[in-house]
Order: structure tokens, then C-alpha cells, then sequence
């Protein structure tokens, strides 16, 4: 915003669910606090970015409170909200904790706005830690500046997932180096890719796949990836184009 200061960079950035304008008090949660309060020791006075989707993204002055409560203003408005997001689907199959948390980052940071688990015959992980996932996403997004917060989808079988589906998907299949690359195909948005869990697809899924008119078959090259090595491949060739 034109006359802001170019260091606002520096003010810690917290997503709140609540209406955000200027001169609203905002109350942020006991986590929020705590991190403020104890961790980064902010005082009365100091700034700190607040956003959401809805609203934008507004400088904030906390107030007087608690070493438990963390309350400021709204002073001013920083980033409005975002006019148009494209939309960018990923389904993949669970996995382990650490790498799933390192998937959802980095494709939050790539631009994923909706996230599809799935489960497929040889997915290992068949539970998903629902918040978990979602402090994941905030914690992203609050790291890379994005204003929308991705949503995620429930935990479905994979032939219901690719059927319900109102939109083309590029499907990653291993071991199928004559299939051309996503990168030779053209990308129209909302765009979607599907990645396989540990040891890929069967051949009964790939044959699923490969009959289904809306799913678009593509080689991830000569190198078998991990699960997040390939989503995260796969989203990069969309955010590049």
C-alpha cells in the first residue's frame, strides 16, 4: 500500500478468522498470545500483521492485556483481499507425518488451494490428523504472504475421488516414460494433479486412470520420486505457467 513502510515485512504475520477493519479491536487466540507474548516478548505498543481472505491484510497495535490475552487495533489496511485466486487442486495419498507436514507447506507455498486426500490400494497412512493439517496450512500461509487459506477435502477413496471430480486431472503415473510430460501439455485453470502413494498405483488404478475421459495420464521422467517429491514437481510445472 502506497506510504507503508517498506519494513513491514519485519512485524510478525498472524491469520485470525475474524472481520478485520480499521479501528475494530481484534482479540487473537491463547496460542497467538503466547507466541507474541512469551516467545517473540512483544510489549503494549508493538506491531503485528493480522489477515484473512475476507478482509485483507491490516497493520495491527496491540493493547494492554495479560500475559495470557493478546488484544490490538486495526490501524490500517496493508493488502486487499485477493480478486482472483486460481485454482489449483492437488489429490495424493497420505503419508508419513513429517513428510506429509513438508508436503502440505511447500505446496501451500506453491499456490494448492484445495487439497484431495485420497486413498488408494497401496496407501500405508489411511487416517488424516485433520488439525493438524490445518495448522500446517496457517502456518504456511502466514509465512509466505498468502492471503487465502487452501481447504481440505475429506479422506476419500480414490475412484470416488477422480469420478467426483468436475475438472481435468494430470495423474502421475511411474514407470510410464512413453507418456508425455505435464510440461507438454496446456495448463488452463482450475488445473489438477494426482500423485500415488509408496510404491504407486496398482495396475487395476492405472487401468481406472487411463479410462476415465477427465484424467490425463503424465510421465514425472526416468526417475522414480518420492510421494512429495513428485506433487511438488507436478505443482511447480502448473505455477509456472
Amino acid at each position: 500500500m502506497t506510504g507503508m513502510s517498506r519494513d513491514l515485512h519485519k512485524f510478525p504475520r498472524l491469520y485470525v478468522s475474524s472481520r478485520l477493519q480499521v479501528g475494530q479491536d481484534i482479540a487473537l487466540t491463547s496460542d497467538q498470545a503466547h507466541y507474541l507474548k512469551t516467545v517473540l516478548r512483544l510489549e503494549e505498543g508493538a506491531s503485528v500483521r493480522v489477515f484473512n481472505d475476507r478482509d485483507g491484510e491490516f497493520l495491527l497495535r496491540l493493547l494492554p492485556g495479560g500475559k495470557k490475552q493478546a488484544v490490538g487495533i486495526c490501524e490500517a489496511q496493508i493488502k486487499s483481499p485477493p480478486e482472483h485466486v486460481p485454482e489449483v487442486h492437488l489429490y495424493f495419498a497420505p503419508i508419513k507425518k513429517n513428510r506429509l507436514d513438508f508436503l502440505i507447506e511447500k505446496a501451500v507455498e506453491l499456490g494448492v488451494t484445495q487439497f484431495h486426500p485420497v486413498l488408494s490400494e497401496r496407501t500405508d497412512v489411511r487416517k488424516l490428523n485433520d488439525e493438524r493439517v490445518r495448522a500446517q496450512i496457517i502456518e504456511a500461509a502466514e509465512q509466505c504472504e498468502r492471503l487465502d487459506l487452501p481447504q481440505v477435502h475429506d479422506l476419500t477413496p480414490l475412484p470416488v475421488a477422480v469420478r467426483g471430480a468436475p475438472h481435468n486431472i494430470f495423474a502421475a503415473l511411474e514407470r510410464e516414460d512413453h507418456l508425455p510430460s505435464l510440461k507438454a501439455h496446456q495448463i488452463a485453470f482450475p488445473a489438477a494433479v494426482l500423485i500415488g502413494p509408496e510404491g504407486g498405483f496398482t495396475p487395476d488404478e492405472v487401468n481406472f486412470l487411463s479410462a476415465e475421459k477427465h484424467v490425463i495420464p503424465v510421465s514425472l521422467g526416468p526417475r522414480i520420486l518420492r510421494s512429495e517429491t513428485a506433487a511438488l514437481k507436478m505443482i511447480s510445472c502448473l505455477s509456472d505457467t
